[in-house]
């Protein structure tokens, strides 16, 4: 969330197939669960800038999908900004969710 605040000012517009996860940072309060600080520091985040949830459909989340497995596999975490790894390149295109911005 912190690299997409640095790279843009446009709106951020956070995708999950979890509802669950975009309630709880739409919701006011505390979260009481293992990740309430990592809640509580994107809600902190969140207060500069344009926040929009979209909730997705499972079978449009396959690029996350593929990107969780590839730091699990290869224990790492990395940053792509202009170009992703070749696990995503055929997933990519039938993830796009098309956005209009109003």
């Amino acid at each position: 969330m912190m690299l997409a605040l640095q790279q843009s000012n446009i709106p951020v517009i956070v995708q999950s197939n979890s509802g669950e996860a975009l309630s709880t940072l739409t919701r006011d309060g505390l979260v009481h669960s293992a990740y309430g600080h990592l809640v509580a520091e994107i809600k902190e985040l969140m207060k500069d800038r344009e926040f929009i949830p979209r909730k997705l459909s499972r079978d449009q989340n396959r690029v996350a999908d593929s990107l969780a497995n590839y730091s699990r596999l290869e224990c790492t975490t990395a940053v792509w900004l202009h170009l992703g790894p070749q696990c995503i390149e055929d997933l990519l295109p039938l993830d796009c969710n098309s956005l209009i911005m109003e």
